[in-house]
């Protein structure tokens, strides 16, 4: 890494890439003691009262992989340039994703073990989730509401209209078609909330029923896949206003939202696919014309055997997704021999981030 300055800047060069640094840009980024409290790392300081022409008086380089670094107004400060670079690189701080269909793919189970040291455990499988938008773990007590235990172990329950828990069984009067025995198709979940649930939790009591196997779609790599292969398909479903609509009788739940969601910098962010409950807005017959045509092909790929992953859930195993990048489904089973009862939650995205950041810290 290269470093240089002059008094209105610090020219850092990392893998061939430059990045010119701001004096009040690196001063806001002081973590010394009297800049920052040393617990919670909050300012002690408005920065809006910093000098407008804050300049650089100084920098030296005390190691490979540090700084420090002299401003006009008498303040001095290290910098770990490690730290700096994983900001200027936008790191997250998470496992690189691995976008996956079948062809490079192979099912991982986590045995999770009570006795066993609980953080070590922990660190891998989420290590493996953040990787692959899903991750299973067995060899959890298959009992009511073991789910909710051990979802506290990474973060805090986001309940639903559906409640804390939901138990996904059978129905004869069923709000939801989770509800019954027939088969679901490849979708994400509740795509009618503001905002949508973050991640998904399905833990297994009893599934001895003929069927009933459980499917995951990496719905990242489906639309990489038809940005590269079909272009004007994926800027049609990233582009095309959906509203996602569920309604019983104690809620009516909207939500705008496009079947791929980009960031602003064009990045993958959300897929939210439920052909049960999404209703496209009007548009001109020949708009709508690509749309439809769009969306078969996408709905074509999702329920593919190039991209779907199929497997059955014994009693205490745990299925967790990411409801923002996984799609999931299920075959159908018949109820007339055995039972099938599977309990649901979700938690939200940064209490796993905040939980895997927190384990590999340590």
């Amino acid at each position: 890494m290269k470093i240089d300055y002059d008094q209105n800047e610090v020219k850092i060069e990392i893998e061939g890439s430059v990045y010119n640094l701001h004096p009040l840009w690196i001063r806001e980024r002081s973590n010394e003691e009297n800049m920052v409290d040393q617990n919670s790392l909050q300012r002690l300081y408005d920065p809006e009262k910093l000098p407008v022409d804050l300049k650089i008086s100084d920098l030296t380089r005390i190691n490979k992989e540090k700084v420090r670094i002299k401003f006009s107004d008498d303040h001095t400060a290290e910098y770990c340039l490690k730290s700096l670079s994983k900001e200027l690189q936008r790191s997250k701080g998470l496992p690189e994703q691995i976008l996956w269909d079948n062809s490079n793919i192979e099912l991982k189970n986590f045995e999770f073990n009570y006795d066993e040291n609980e953080d070590d455990q922990l660190l891998k499988i989420l290590h493996y989730y953040h990787q692959y938008g899903f991750v299973l773990v067995s060899g959890l007590d298959p009992k009511d509401g073991e789910v909710i235990n051990f979802a506290n172990k990474i973060g805090y329950i986001r309940e639903t209209n559906f409640g804390k828990l939901f138990n996904v069984v059978s129905q004869k009067q069923p709000n939801d078609l989770a509800y019954t025995s027939i088969e679901l198709e490849s979708h994400t979940d509740n795509p009618y909330r503001k905002p949508v649930p973050s991640i998904q939790f399905l833990f297994c009591i009893e599934n001895s029923c003929e069927g009933g196997d459980s499917t995951v779609v990496d719905g990242f790599k489906v639309a990489s896949d038809l940005k590269n292969k079909k272009p004007e398909v994926f800027e049609t479903l990233s582009k095309t206003l959906i509203n996602f609509k569920f309604k019983d009788k104690d809620a009516v739940l909207e939500k705008t939202g496009k079947i791929i969601k980009l960031s602003e910098r064009g990045e993958l962010k959300q897929i939210k696919y439920s052909n049960r409950l999404d209703f496209v807005f009007y548009q001109q017959p020949d708009q709508l014309e690509k749309f439809y045509e769009s969306k078969r092909l996408m709905h074509e790929m999702i329920n593919s055997d190039k991209y779907v992953l199929k497997f059955h859930l014994d009693p205490g195993s745990l299925l967790i997704m990411n409801n923002y990048r996984t799609l999931h489904g299920r075959t159908s089973y018949n109820t007339a021999e055995g039972s099938r009862w599977l309990q649901g939650l979700y938690i939200d995205h940064d209490s796993a981030e905040s939980k895997y950041k927190l384990l590999a810290h340590e």
